[in-house]
């Protein structure tokens, strides 16, 4: 009778050990399941440190566009090739890859958002379209949303551009004066300079768009911060919130304006086209 009970208290020990080591193992299990599945956090390209950044390599690949009049020059398209170096997996928004060129800029006109992940690479074809031929040689860079982000100097050689060249001394000093600001290649010059007389020169690398000194009207200023704003990659409504339209404009001082919203942000635009923004340093 002994030996039933002990052989019976030793089995069921045995029993209850064996449950105990299949739960866990299915918790460990679990956990393990849950880990893989987790999902990798996908950065914005601009929100990367610095470091990050220069991991991403950017290659640009030139094409001439015979569908374009190549009469006077030629006409480039530029694709774009981005290998991502960085064991994070990072997005780009496509419209807002911009080239910078001393007279014009050029926005992308692609949209939706790219995104690639660590170690991988992936290709935009005809990022830009319209590429002048002088816009190939250096004077120039292409950028992502600001000029915090530069991708590369526009110099290609043998049809190839790369983020390589960010750190030539040559063309970094021969865009020291290249902005951002640059003549707006989307303003109507016409429709500004018909009102504009006695001209003695026009600002062709620091302003928003080639004009004299005499007094723009106001649907001229506004249409210069239209222009703008579109180029940052803004709508109308986004003054703060506020749409264009329903800013406050006021004429100023030597035939500047100025447009505020009801917050007290205002946008100025001077004679010469040039965009003062809120938060811009006073010059």
């Amino acid at each position: 009778m002994k030996k039933s009970l002990i052989l019976s208290a030793t089995m069921l020990t045995l029993l209850l050990s064996g449950c105990t080591t299949n739960s866990s193992s299915q918790k460990e299990s679990s956990y393990s399941s849950k880990t893989s599945t987790r999902t990798v956090k996908t950065s914005y390209f601009q929100n990367l440190s610095n470091s990050a950044k220069r991991n991403v390599k950017f290659t640009f690949k030139l094409n001439q566009d015979d569908t374009e009049d190549n009469t006077a020059d030629p006409v480039y398209v530029v694709s774009a090739t981005i290998k991502n170096n960085t064991n994070k997996n990072i997005k780009f928004d496509q419209s807002k890859f911009i080239c910078v060129l001393p007279s014009n800029k050029i926005i992308s006109d692609k949209t939706g958002t790219l995104r690639i992940k660590a170690g991988e690479t992936k290709s935009i074809n005809q990022l830009f379209q319209k590429m002048p031929e002088q816009g190939t040689l250096g004077n120039g860079y292409i950028e992502y949303l600001n000029s915090d982000n530069k991708l590369a100097y526009t110099k290609f050689t043998h049809n190839i551009d790369s983020s390589n060249n960010l750190t030539e001394q040559k063309l970094i000093t021969q865009n020291k004066n290249t902005t951002a600001n640059s003549t707006n290649d989307d303003i109507d010059s016409s429709e500004i300079s018909s009102s504009v007389e006695n001209s003695s020169s026009s600002e062709s690398s620091s302003t928003q768009s080639t004009t004299s000194s005499t007094a723009l009207t106001e649907s001229q200023a506004k249409q210069i911060l239209r222009n703008w704003a579109k180029s940052q990659g803004n709508g109308d409504d986004d003054f703060g919130g506020t749409s264009l339209d329903d800013l406050n404009a006021s004429e100023g001082d030597n035939g500047s304006w100025s447009f505020v919203n009801d917050d007290g942000l205002a946008w100025g635009v001077s004679s010469t086209g040039k965009i003062h923004a809120p938060g811009d340093p006073i010059q």
